[in-house]
């Protein structure tokens, strides 16, 4: 039997996880933390977790159920169910994302318990330091900002978008504080309003905001910095359709690029084909470590799936010509992330331009490519962004305007200062997210929010992609209110906790 909050895990790839797991493999709960030692151990699963959660399928899920992927010709039925918008309350993928964010937040809260109780014991023996105490108070905010970050990707799926007049009224999560293994059904939590999830979302970052004191010695940080800590803070606010702190927390960010200081835009191909290839972490507020024995999840997705034995390209997954062609020829971005190569099936060749954002960096693999490279879960372009969109709703279209062309004016060579404004300034954002944010899992949490329907892109080549204008294949269209925009919360959870049974997303 599943049961979701009582595990301790390291995640590593989007699988079902066993819910009844020894936590952290060998070490017994009750003597997991008599060292400072065993806290820097247990610190560890935090990034282990967070690697997880920022790479593979809980990058690629989104995107390929969004509307710039058309299945290839020999895709398999891989991601089938998301992509034709036809899945139910078994929904695999809802599960794996599910049962991730839960055990993240129960090795979160057994770590914060744990560090509670050596501190205290330190204290009572007289034997606590300074400096131990400032370190695991800085231990204790990053699981913080670790069990915000999992309930808040796992919000953006399994529950409505935020708004802010409706919020208290809808479904949020079931929140877990605290580590209480039980198979105790009646004490099982129920859900949570949205407006309740997001406050402690909010908590849990206010919390991480005080004890993380890490400054950001430079880009590509490895570890949660108070600069990763407003990032995301800029992030939930904008979900959250509140403007002003969004600008409150990215606008400081966006000056030290501007400036020059910290995190500046890449300008130039080569810098930017080694940001993506060799993980150089420029642009990076953090880009979170792996290496050849720590390795992250593939986020490709077989978006270029390069045979070197039979010296072809089979992808599963291939953008549509409408995201292709939002891109200007010179915009290095293009140039970096898309290659036009001969994709090859059945009977069937034709050149279309693929997916390259992940091409997998070199020092993780030997002999062929197995595209993984470094997570990036907060870059200074996705700040301008959303300063950019913060500025625009608060009704400063000057200063929107301003900070969006900075963030054009460095990866299009060719683009020329423009006065956008009005409906030309909310489309153009838009857009530049699309171009700028594009496969890093984005664009359903994006079309929700806007309150968009949309009717999948045409294929580049219409002989090497699966059902050419099926509808719900190429020529899918799908309505903002589609109730699929919301994931269901998983079958096994609503059988085995009682207090969610009546709760299920509505069309489930």
């Amino acid at each position: 039997m599943k049961k979701i909050f009582i595990s301790l895990i390291a995640i590593a790839v989007l699988v079902s996880c066993d819910m009844n797991k020894q936590p952290y493999s060998s070490i017994s709960p009750d003597n997991a933390l008599s060292s400072m030692l065993d806290a820097s151990k247990l610190r560890n699963f935090i990034y282990a977790n967070f690697r997880g959660l920022t790479s593979g399928g809980y990058v690629y899920s989104g995107e390929i159920q969004a509307d710039f992927f058309n299945a290839s010709l020999e895709y398999g039925n891989n991601g089938g169910d998301l992509h034709r918008w036809n899945f139910s309350n078994n929904l695999g993928t809802a599960l794996s994302f599910w049962s991730s964010a839960y055990s993240v937040s129960a090795n979160d809260n057994f770590f914060i318990e744990k560090i509670n109780s050596y501190m205290a014991a330190q204290r009572k023996d007289g034997t606590l330091s300074s400096e131990d105490s400032t370190t695991l108070m800085r231990y204790k905010g990053e699981a913080f900002f670790s069990r915000a970050y999992a309930y808040f990707f796992l919000a953006q799926y399994v529950c409505k978008d935020y708004d802010p007049a409706t919020a208290a009224n809808e479904y949020g999560l079931p929140i877990v504080l605290t580590y209480n293994p039980t198979s105790d059904e009646t004490k099982y939590p129920a859900r949570e309003s949205l407006q309740a999830t997001f406050e402690r979302i909010n908590a849990d970052l206010d919390s991480a905001e005080l004890y993380i004191d890490t400054e950001a010695a430079g880009d590509g940080e490895i570890y949660f910095t108070k600069d990763v800590v407003a990032a995301f803070r800029a992030r939930v606010a904008l979900y959250m359709d509140d403007y002003k702190a969004a600008i409150e927390y990215a606008k400081p960010l966006v000056d030290m690029s501007r400036e020059g200081s910290r995190y500046a835009l890449l300008t130039d191909t080569a810098s930017f084909n080694d940001l993506w290839l060799n993980d150089s972490g420029k642009e990076c507020i953090m880009q979170v470590f792996a290496s050849f024995n720590e390795l992250p999840s593939s986020s490709s997705y077989n978006y270029v799936a390069y045979s070197v034995a039979q010296r072809l390209y089979k992808p599963y997954y291939i953008p549509t010509k409408n995201v292709i062609d939002l891109y200007s020829a010179d915009d290095i971005r293009f140039l970096s992330w898309f290659i036009n190569v001969p994709v090859t099936y059945t009977g069937v060749s034709a050149p279309v331009y693929l997916c390259n954002k992940y091409p997998g960096n070199p020092d993780f693999w030997v002999g062929e490519t197995n595209y993984c490279n470094s997570p990036k879960p907060f870059r200074i372009a996705e700040q301008y962004l959303i300063l950019a969109e913060a500025y625009d709703k608060d009704g400063n279209e000057s200063e929107a305007a301003s900070v969006l062309n900075a963030l054009k004016s460095a990866r299009i060579p060719s683009h020329r200062e423009t006065q956008y404004s009005g409906e030309t300034l909310e489309l153009e954002i838009k857009n530049e997210r699309i171009r700028e944010l594009f496969a890093e899992g984005f664009r359903l949490p994006d079309l929700k929010r806007y309150h968009e329907g949309f009717s999948r892109g045409e294929a580049q080549n219409n002989t090497v992609i699966f059902l050419p204008g099926g509808s719900d294949t190429e020529a899918l269209s799908v309505d903002a209110d589609n109730y699929r925009f919301t994931w269901p919360i998983p079958y096994e959870e609503i059988i085995t906790n009682p207090q969610i049974a009546s709760q299920q997303n509505a069309g489930y």
